[in-house]
């Protein structure tokens, strides 16, 4: 029995996972309560991921906090796209990072894997004043979601989620 719950909820992981970001946040719209809270999460390796994950989590931020006035969301960075983040790299910060700095301003958490930044001899002070480093990506997302926190993966336009 225990084996027959276990592969069902790897399955209903799975399927959870699978889904659009477009999907999970309309799911949300529908329903009657609002969840504790939405943490999106990204975790890409190609470059300038932030200009089409900005456009989408502004997008769905929008959405959510038109039906659930609050909701509080968060977002983890845990990919190559972290990097776009740093003082190096945000000197000359596109439309999309300022978008995102705004949506931080907005009360949208935003948090990058300070694990992954260690490996490439980055540290806190080497990210833009609104990117809180945290000790791990993962460990963050499953922090916000012990809290039920909704986890809804940004995945880029072209992906076959």
């Amino acid at each position: 029995m225990r084996f027959v719950l276990l592969v069902m909820g790897l399955s209903w992981a799975g399927v959870a996972a699978a889904q659009s970001s477009l999907s999970r946040v309309a799911e949300l719209l529908a329903a009657t309560d609002a969840p504790e809270g939405v943490v999106f999460e990204i975790m890409q390796w190609e470059d300038r991921s932030w200009d089409w994950a900005v456009p989408l989590l502004d997008r769905h931020v929008g959405e959510l906090r038109a039906r659930f006035p609050g909701l509080d969301m968060a977002l983890v960075s845990h990919g190559a796209e972290l990097f776009e983040l740093t003082h190096a790299a945000g000197l000359d910060q596109t439309a999309a990072l300022r978008q995102l700095a705004e949506l931080q301003r907005a009360g949208i958490a935003i948090h990058i894997c300070g694990e992954y930044a260690r490996w490439k001899h980055l540290g806190a002070d080497d990210f833009l004043s609104f990117v809180d480093v945290a000790p791990s990506g993962s460990a963050q997302l499953a922090d916000y979601v012990r809290l039920g926190f909704v986890p809804i993966r940004l995945e880029p336009p072209h992906a076959l989620d």
